[in-house]
């Protein structure tokens, strides 16, 4: 047993968690905690960042990413304000992560006082945890309690507030009570007597698919070789949500790529509703996948997941209440060898061509300023094969949806659930900073960009090789073209006037290069190629639709 202040304590909490980093930005409530992780600097670094919305999702990015624990650290009032959307995001997303608030002092609560707000409520919609250390004798189990939570199924983020005035109270810490700190998710129960059923349902099916979702590929134990072992066995393609890009290498035989809204590629979507047997890894089988319910498969469907919103949703669907990455070791354990079904080789072999003319003549065609598919295509083919890539919310990443392959779990990351712009400048710093040696791509559209583009200052402060594509449309080009197509061309406070980019890069110093036409591509590929920060500006035209499966997605919007 030891004595030491509850800034201490915490600090060594956030130790024994794992958490080799803390995001935020310093304020009076919490300097006393920054000054117990100066004691700490070789273990855990602070990553100061120019706003607590970048702060909180750069440690939701770092979790994506390593499947390790991050933290992010505020000042009270208005600081964690600043944090609502992005623990919004961790949270739709199933993200654990930490943050670490400030609190007004004791005597001052309930007064109206300088920074107070009602944190806790307003927490409460937007994290799974919100605890308040009252006394320096349960700061460790309000922290485990927290990590617990955070942990546990659905995951999600925690807060922990500490009031000011508590910081520099000394607590007793004991060794077990930092060993009884989590840092890694809750096991979760398997399939029980399902096992063999669920496995017969595969084989006896004719068009199997396997959806993996968020649920499955963010939890530390899964495992590709699995998945494909099971997909080949079964004769099954898998296709995956948005939070499931990289379960499968997306050059695999039996890999489709993402369904749904926002990003799915037509072939995936076709084999998805032509299936006589869906096999749902996860909780995403929702609104997203299957663009609002209007796509739905034409066979059984079986979901696995531990999520208390498969209960709440249409039930399209059999729910088995099990941990989606012990169910998966489980079936892929009976799996045998390959199995072929021609007749659905066939139909995929089709989706897959429709799809490819579809691009292909999408990158061949004539645009008047730069065609986004030639350049997304030309991209892929550059990048290395490891690449993390973090996109925003707008018509924008439909382009890079449709080009760029992902190989890796955690490879692509976005604010899937809750559609947030703003989120993929932020992602990049927590990619960029927990594996500094992988290629890290921010996409963003010039309406996403301009949220957080402040943050530039800390790609360039930290080091970060961080490379920047900003597709710029001078527009909110989602709503845009819902006002051309939809509102009879009753265009309205859409239309933006931006800033000259190259002369921001020069002012961030970073190396900046101007896509405007065909043919502009290879000085952006150089400078996307070269190690450094880098701002490359990719001019296309608001009117420039990228191909979809427009069908259904006009019907989301219905």
């Amino acid at each position: 047993m030891s004595v030491a202040t509850v800034a201490e304590a915490i600090a060594r909490g956030l130790a024994a968690a794992g958490v080799e980093r803390v995001y935020g930005i310093i304020g009076t409530s919490i300097v006393d905690f920054l000054d117990a992780l100066y004691d700490h600097r070789d273990r855990i670094d602070f990553v100061t960042t120019r706003h607590e919305q970048v702060a909180v999702s750069a440690a939701d990015a770092e979790y994506r990413v390593t499947r390790r624990l991050a933290a992010a650290a505020v000042h009270a009032g208005p600081g964690f304000l600043n944090t609502a959307i992005s623990l919004g995001i961790a949270f739709k997303d199933r993200v654990p992560l930490l943050l670490v608030s400030g609190g007004v002092r004791r005597r001052l609560r309930g007064l109206d006082a300088w920074l107070e707000v009602d944190q806790a409520s307003i927490a409460r919609p937007l994290a799974k945890y919100y605890g308040v250390v009252e006394s320096p004798g349960e700061v460790l189990d309000t922290l485990a309690e927290a990590l617990r939570s955070a942990l546990s199924p659905p995951m999600g983020p925690a807060v922990v507030e500490v009031p000011e005035d508590l910081w520099r109270s000394n607590a007793s810490i004991s060794e077990e009570a930092l060993k009884r700190i989590p840092r890694t998710p809750v096991a979760g129960p398997g399939l029980g007597g399902h096992g063999k059923t669920l496995f017969s349902m595969l084989m006896e099916a004719k068009r199997p698919v396997i959806l993996a979702s968020g649920e499955l590929v963010y939890n530390p134990w899964f495992s590709q070789e699995r998945l494909l072992r099971l997909a080949e066995a079964t004769g099954a393609y898998i296709v995956v949500s948005g939070n499931g890009r990289g379960a499968c290498p997306e050059d695999h035989p039996r890999c489709l790529g993402r369904i749904g809204f926002g990003g799915g590629s037509l072939a995936a979507d076709r084999a998805f509703e032509s299936s006589d047997m869906v096999l749902v890894l996860g909780h995403e089988f929702d609104d997203i996948t299957t663009y609002g319910y209007n796509m739905l498969p034409q066979g059984d469907v079986v979901m696995i997941s531990q999520d208390p919103s498969t209960k709440a949703r249409p039930r399209y669907y059999d729910l088995v209440n099990a941990s989606p990455v012990r169910a998966l070791e489980e079936l892929s354990e009976m799996a045998g060898g390959a199995r072929r079904l021609e007749e659905w080789e066939r139909m995929v072999a089709g989706f897959r061509r429709e799809w490819g003319v579809m691009l292909d003549e999408a990158v061949r065609r004539s645009t008047r300023l730069a065609n986004p598919d030639r350049f997304f295509r030309l991209l892929n083919s550059r990048m290395p094969r490891g690449r993390i890539v973090s996109g925003g919310q707008g018509t924008h990443i439909l382009y890079a949806y449709n080009h760029i392959r992902i190989y890796r779990p955690g490879g692509f990351l976005a604010a899937t659930n809750l559609g947030a712009m703003g989120y993929a400048l932020p992602a990049v710093i927590g990619s960029s900073k927990a594996l500094p040696g992988d290629y890290h791509l921010c996409v963003a559209g010039d309406g996403e960009l301009m949220m957080t583009v402040q943050d530039i200052e800390t790609i360039v402060r930290e080091g970060l090789d961080v490379k920047i594509v900003l597709v710029n449309d001078d527009s909110y080009k989602v709503l845009y073209l819902r006002q051309v197509l939809q509102k009879g061309g009753r265009v309205y406070e859409t239309l933006l006037s931006n800033p000259d980019f190259s002369r921001l890069a020069e002012a961030f110093g970073v190396r900046y290069a101007k896509v405007s036409r065909p043919g502009d591509e290879g000085g952006a590929l150089e400078v996307l190629s070269s190690p450094g920060p880098a701002l490359v500006e990719v001019k296309v035209d608001r009117d420039d639709i990228p191909p979809l499966n427009l069908d259904y997605t006009l019907r989301m919007s219905m």
